[in-house]
Formats: C-alpha cells, sequence, structure tokens
C-alpha cells in the first residue's frame, strides 16, 4: 500500500531527494572545514622555529622602519606592502613585500583590494588571495610574506612552509573541490550549503514529533535526544542521524548560512541587506586619499603612524599596517586583540602619510549588529568568532556532522534495497521503517 501523501511526507522526501545527491559534496566540505579549523593553530606549532622568537634579557626591538630597511635591502626589487605585529612579544613580526614598480603607479584601487585581506602567514608565495594563480588582466600583486625577528631584523623563513601550503590545499579543496576554475568550485560548494539550509530546516521539522498532540508525551521527545545501542544496525544508524542532527543543528545551519557568502556575490549583497547593511563592492572598500600636497611634505615614518594608532587606539593588540599604495595613499592600521575567548573583531583607521593626521576611525563596538555580522561572516563561518573556545565547538560539531551524509546515504540505501514482499509500516513520528 502506498504511503499517504501528507505534509510530513513531503518534508521527508525533500529532505531525502535534497540529502542523496548532494550527500558526497557535503562529506567533502565538511571534512575539510573540520580539518581547517585550526589550521593557524597546527601551522604555528609546527613552523615554531619561524613564528616563535627568543630575545635575551635586556634585549630591545629594532623600530619598524629600521626593519623596513633591513627587509628591503636582503629583498632586492621588493618594498614592504603591510607589516604585521603581534600582541605576543613572543611571536615574529609578518612583514608582506610586493615587487617595485618600474611604470608609473597604478591607481588607489590596488591598494584599496589589498587592504581588504590582512596580511596572513599563509604562504600563498604567487598566489591570489583565493589561493589561486596570480591573474595577469588585474591590479593584485604577487605578495610574500616572511617571519621577522623583530630584536635582530633577521629574516627567519618564508611563510610558504610545507605546513602552509597543506592547509592551502584544504582549504582550496573546501572552497572549490580543488577546481582549476574558481567559479565553477564555488557554485557548487555554494550551491550545497544553500541546500544544507534547507536540509537542516527539513530535517529539524522531521526532529519534532509528528503530532503536536503528542508534544506533551516526554517519551517521543527523547527518542531525538539518544541513540539506542542496543536496537538493531538500522535503527541504531537511524537514531544516530537524528541525535547528531539535531545536536549539530545551531552550528552547521550558521556554517550553512554564512559559507555562501564567500563564493556568491549576489548571496553577499542580498546576505548584507537582509541585515541592513548597503553591500560595498570589492575594490572600493577604501578610497580614502591624502588631503594635502604630495609634492611638498615627506612621508611620515611607520614609527610615527604606530604612535599615533596607539594614540587613538590604546591597548594590547595585534595590529596590522597596510602601507600606501602611492603618494596619494593612506596607512591603514587594523587593530584587533587574540585570546581564548577573544573576537577577530578589529578597530580601523587611516592616517594621512605626510601629516600623520586620523582621516577616519571605524571601531568595531560602534557598528551596527547588522554591520557586525556583515564584517564577521567568515569568522563566524569558520568558528573564529568567539577564538579558540568557539572553533573547539566548530570542530566538535563539523566532526560530528560529517557523519550525517553517510548516516543519511545509508539509511535512504535500506529502504531502496526492500523487495516487494517485505512489509513496510512508516511510522509517522520518525518515518523510521521496520
Amino acid at each position: 500500500m502506498k504511503n499517504k501523501l501528507t505534509f510530513r511526507r513531503v518534508i521527508h522526501l525533500i529532505h531525502l531527494w535534497v540529502g542523496v545527491p548532494c550527500a558526497l559534496f557535503l562529506f567533502f566540505i565538511c571534512i575539510s572545514g573540520t580539518v581547517y579549523v585550526f589550521n593557524k593553530e597546527i601551522t604555528q606549532w609546527f613552523d615554531r622555529d619561524l613564528t616563535t622568537i627568543k630575545a635575551t634579557e635586556g634585549a630591545v626591538k629594532l623600530t619598524p622602519d629600521q626593519l623596513k630597511v633591513l627587509v628591503e635591502n636582503e629583498k632586492k626589487g621588493m618594498i614592504i606592502a603591510a607589516i604585521q605585529i603581534p600582541q605576543s612579544n613572543t611571536e615574529a613580526w609578518v612583514f608582506s613585500i610586493r615587487p617595485k614598480e618600474d611604470k608609473k603607479n597604478k591607481p588607489q584601487a590596488e591598494m584599496n583590494e589589498m587592504q581588504s585581506a590582512p596580511p596572513k602567514a599563509d604562504g600563498k608565495n604567487g598566489k591570489d588571495e583565493r589561493g589561486g594563480p596570480q591573474r595577469k588582466n588585474n591590479e593584485r600583486v604577487q605578495m610574500k610574506n616572511f617571519f621577522v625577528d623583530p630584536y635582530t631584523g633577521k629574516i627567519l623563513g618564508d611563510a610558504q612552509t610545507p605546513s602552509a601550503k597543506f592547509f592551502l590545499f584544504v582549504m582550496q579543496f573546501h572552497r572549490w573541490l580543488l577546481i582549476d576554475n574558481h567559479d565553477i568550485g564555488a557554485a557548487i560548494t555554494g550551491t550545497a550549503a544553500i541546500l544544507m539550509i534547507l536540509l537542516q530546516i527539513t530535517g529539524m521539522m522531521l526532529w519534532f514529533p509528528a503530532k503536536i498532540k503528542s508534544w506533551k508525551k516526554k517519551h517521543l521527545w527523547k527518542q531525538g535526544f539518544v541513540v539506542k545501542r542496543n536496537a538493531s544496525g538500522k535503527r541504531f544508524n537511524f537514531d544516530l542521524h537524528k541525535a547528531i542532527g539535531f545536536y549539530t543543528f545551531l552550528f552547521i545551519t550558521i556554517m550553512a548560512i554564512t559559507g555562501p557568502v564567500m563564493g556568491f556575490d549576489w548571496y553577499k549583497a542580498g546576505f548584507s541587506k537582509a541585515l541592513g547593511v548597503n553591500p560595498v563592492k570589492k575594490g572600493q572598500e577604501n578610497e580614502m586619499k591624502s588631503a594635502v600636497n604630495t609634492d611638498s611634505l615627506p612621508a611620515i615614518s611607520i614609527a610615527t603612524a604606530l604612535a599615533k594608532s596607539n594614540e587613538t587606539l590604546a591597548g594590547d593588540f595585534t595590529t596590522k599596517f597596510f602601507l600606501p599604495k602611492d603618494n596619494e595613499g593612506v596607512i591603514t592600521v587594523q587593530k584587533n586583540k587574540e585570546g581564548f575567548f577573544e573576537s577577530p573583531a578589529a578597530d580601523r583607521l587611516m592616517i594621512d602619510q605626510y601629516t600623520a593626521q586620523v582621516i577616519k576611525v571605524e571601531r568595531f563596538a560602534e557598528k551596527t549588529t547588522g554591520q557586525k555580522i556583515v564584517t564577521l561572516a567568515k569568522a563566524i563561518h569558520t568558528g573564529e568568532i568567539f577564538g579558540t573556545f568557539s572553533k573547539i565547538l566548530y570542530f566538535i560539531a563539523c566532526l560530528l556532522a560529517t557523519s550525517l551524509p553517510i548516516t543519511g546515504v545509508i539509511i535512504w540505501w535500506g529502504r531502496r534495497n526492500k523487495t516487494s514482499k517485505t512489509s513496510v509500516v512508516v511510522k509517522e513520528d520518525d518515518l523510521v521503517t521496520v
């Protein structure tokens, strides 16, 4: 006898026929996301000889300007584009360098685009922001990152270490499934993430007891929280799918909602508008320019800009300097705290490179709730939103969620292989075939 096509049955079919085709993609996305969660911590541990510095007693750090000269002298034909000064005194500084321009300065949009991506010790040597080959027809320049000892000025090594390369590979797999055409790769993973939202909604609807009048019965709710270890293999697998789906619901839904922000421009625009934020086009994040006649004054030192930023944003922070690309640009400084419970939310200020005047200050705390969410969309997706604490939760949730495509396909396969002679009873409370 055919099952009656009730509303719950329709939800079940949607959950089934969306989940099965996406299972393989979701498995790969979840497992790669799980591996990537602690990429920074693992890379720092493996590369501790490069990232950790030991200063002798009484040692004094060189000034940023002295370090800039030393690095540029060693790396001939390159100039400093950005500097990352860590919050901890035991960590090496990171210098981002680019080739000198032999031709006339390029538009400020080039620096704007670079400033949208802070320097990271991830070793993207000869790669663009997304890990792909440098594109010849755009304004992005090749950036190389190096660890530098601030006490001696010695370049400790290239940030493109084997561990950094491994996690770059994992990131590329997570975002584009290693497909050379990133638009196609992003379309696949982004669509899978959007469908995951639908799976989460339909899965939770199926998790609830079928009949509203049954919601008062405690034993029906218990089925969604526990796994019967002494049950049959099929029942055990179903309970596992149902329980893990519930316990990971919040985290996986958040990941699924924020994931397409990095993959689709139209989704990012809609995501921003839904939160009451006007989307900013790529390359237009910073249109600030120096307000003085650039021929009349020499540029200020990095030390002066650092002192000015510390006056405006006092405290113990990780500081990132983005030096101006041309003689019309401004110095951009980002400051954020790091720690077990610390958010990567950064305050930003722009300083005139000739007068040291603070042109603009953007304090994260003063942003609207919508602006905060849009700004931290990537951190929310990766689990960095509340520092190491939230990354631990994300790691556990993502690891558990990796099993959902597997257990879901096993449920589907078990029903698919039933013969016409098999007695089939579908319970309304959980749609389990027995």
